[in-house]
């Protein structure tokens, strides 16, 4: 649970380190390309991925901190230490 944890609040830190960073750069003038998650998994895997219209090409075409955020949240969520409560525990 903890690992999970420490890798919930890593990717969260990812999340927000990125979203700055593209604030910065929409400052910047010029055009400004958002990074998008599939350029994210094509940078890491090499391989471009072709999705026909459905749910997972959408969730591809978000911004890359978006996804890396819900995904620290969830394992954060996820992997949070569980309070369990006894019915016959003395108050």
């Amino acid at each position: 649970m903890f690992l999970g944890r420490f890798l919930g609040w890593i990717l969260l830190f990812v999340a927000v380190f990125t979203a700055s960073a593209e604030a910065v750069a929409a400052l910047e003038t010029g055009e400004y390309i958002s990074l998008a998650t599939s350029d994210v998994l094509t940078i890491i895997t090499g391989i471009s991925p072709q999705l026909a219209d459905t749910f997972p090409k959408t969730l591809l075409l978000w911004p890359a901190w978006i996804n890396i955020g819900l995904i620290g949240l969830m394992l954060i969520f996820l992997c949070r230490k569980k309070k369990y409560k006894n019915a016959f525990a003395g108050k």
